[in-house]
C-alpha cells in the first residue's frame, strides 16, 4: 500500500472519528454538563490520559522541544474557543459553514507558505465541498424560512478566527510532521499549552469537575481517546504523507458522518437539502483522492 494510500485512509478515519464528537458532547450536556465543563474535560483528560500512557510507553519523549509545535497547539486551542464562542453567538449551522470553509484558506496558505500547486481539481473540489457544506449546515432550510438562523456580527467574526485558527493548525502540521517527535509527543505537547488556555478561558469551571460522575467520565474519555488522542494521530500521519491541502479537504467528510450519526443514534431530522449536501460532499472527496489520467 502506498504511502499516499494510506495517507487518504488515514484522513477518512479521523474524520470519522471527529464525527462522533457531536453526540457524544450532546449525551453529555444532557446529563447536565455545560460546554465549558466538556471541553475542559475533553482537554485536561487528554493531558492526563496521553501523558500515563506515554510515561509506560517510553518510546516517544512527554514533551517536545521544538516551538513550532507549542505554536501549533496554541492554533489548536483557540480554534476551539473562537468556534464555542460563535456558537454561543449564533446558531450553530451559521458557526458550522464559517468553521468548514478553512480547507479553502488552507489551500490559499499551502499556496503562498508550503509553495504547493493548487490545481484545477483542488478548486473545483473545494467549490463543491463548499456548496455541500452550506447545505448540510440548514442554512439554506433557514433562509427558506423552513428553519430557524441568526446572524451576529460578533459570532460571524469569532467563527472566521475558529477557521483561520485551524487552518493554520494544519498548515503548521505540515511543517511540524515528520522531523523529530512522534504524533503522540506532538499531540501531547499541543494538548498542554490547550489544557493552559482553557482554564485560562473558563477559569470558574475547572472546580467543578470534581462533581463529575462515573458516566459521566467515560463518555469524557471516549471523547479523550476517540476524539481527541486518535484522530489528531491519525491527522498528523495524514498531513505528513498527503500534505495538509488535501488532509483538510478530507477532513470534510466529517460533516456527513456526523449528520449520519445524529440521525441514527440521536433521532435528529434529515431533510432532503442536507442529503444533497451530504452527496456533494462525497463527490469532493472522491475529485481529491481518484487518481487522474494524467498527472497534474
Amino acid at each position: 500500500m502506498s504511502a499516499q494510500t494510506v495517507g487518504y485512509i488515514l484522513a477518512v478515519a479521523q474524520a470519522i472519528l471527529y464525527s462522533t464528537m457531536g453526540v457524544a458532547a450532546k449525551f453529555l450536556y444532557g446529563t447536565g454538563l455545560t460546554p465549558e465543563q466538556v471541553i475542559l474535560l475533553r482537554f485536561l483528560g487528554t493531558v492526563v490520559v496521553l501523558g500515563a500512557f506515554l510515561l509506560v510507553w517510553r518510546k516517544q519523549p512527554l514533551f517536545s522541544r521544538r516551538p513550532i509545535v507549542y505554536v501549533q497547539g496554541v492554533f489548536f486551542a483557540l480554534c476551539a474557543i473562537f468556534y464555542f464562542l460563535a456558537v454561543d453567538e449564533m446558531t450553530a449551522n451559521v458557526a458550522t459553514v464559517l468553521f468548514y470553509a478553512y480547507p479553502a484558506m488552507v489551500a490559499l496558505l499551502a499556496t503562498f507558505v508550503l509553495k504547493e500547486r493548487l490545481t484545477a481539481r483542488i478548486l473545483v473540489s473545494l467549490a463543491v465541498a463548499m456548496a455541500g457544506i452550506v447545505l448540510i449546515s440548514g442554512v439554506v432550510d433557514g433562509l427558506m424560512g423552513t428553519t430557524s438562523i441568526e446572524f451576529s456580527p460578533v459570532g460571524v467574526l469569532y467563527g472566521i478566527l475558529s477557521c483561520a485558527a485551524f487552518a493554520v493548525y494544519n498548515v503548521i502540521g505540515q511543517k511540524a510532521v515528520g522531523k523529530k517527535d512522534g504524533p503522540m509527543t506532538m499531540t501531547f505537547s499541543m494538548c498542554v499549552v490547550g489544557s493552559i488556555m482553557m482554564v485560562v478561558a473558563f477559569p470558574t469551571y475547572v472546580p467543578t469537575l470534581v462533581e463529575v460522575n462515573a458516566l459521566q467520565l467515560g463518555v469524557a474519555l471516549f471523547i479523550v481517546v476517540c476524539n481527541t488522542i486518535v484522530p489528531v494521530v491519525m491527522l498528523l500521519e495524514a498531513i505528513k504523507r498527503i500534505g495538509a491541502m488535501k488532509s483538510s479537504l478530507i477532513g470534510i467528510s466529517e460533516t456527513p458522518f456526523a449528520l449520519a450519526f445524529a440521525f441514527a443514534i440521536l433521532g435528529e431530522t434529515l431533510t432532503v437539502l442536507q442529503g444533497a449536501g451530504a452527496v456533494l460532499v462525497v463527490i469532493s472527496i472522491l475529485l481529491v483522492t481518484l487518481p487522474s489520467k494524467k498527472s497534474e
